[in-house]
């Protein structure tokens, strides 16, 4: 499937001052927001996708589905659509 097609299932600015990290899965992908970054978080759209789990972590958020196992996670950062990797450091993307 095209990622293009992928729906955003959140949203998220670092309106701190220090990065910000969001864990996705138990797979260790993170996407790694600097301050003054946003992005969406877009995945392949499947019937077992949603819900999400959101629980706040010390250095950010770790992200899961509840029924989907890997969810093929996307960013939209700056207009760009990117494959979450481990590191996905954005601000390699500017």
């Amino acid at each position: 499937m095209d990622p293009s097609a992928y729906p955003t299932v959140w949203a998220i600015a670092n309106d701190t001052s220090s990065d910000l990290c969001l864990h996705l899965e138990m797979i260790p992908e993170e996407v790694i927001l600097s301050p003054g970054h946003s992005v969406e978080l877009l995945a392949r759209p499947t019937e077992g996708l949603l819900p999400l789990t959101i629980e706040h972590v010390p250095n950010g958020f770790q992200i899961h589905s509840c029924r989907e196992f890997d969810p093929d996670w996307h960013v939209r950062f700056n207009g760009k659509l990117i494959k979450a990797s481990s590191p996905t450091v954005l601000k390699d993307f500017e």
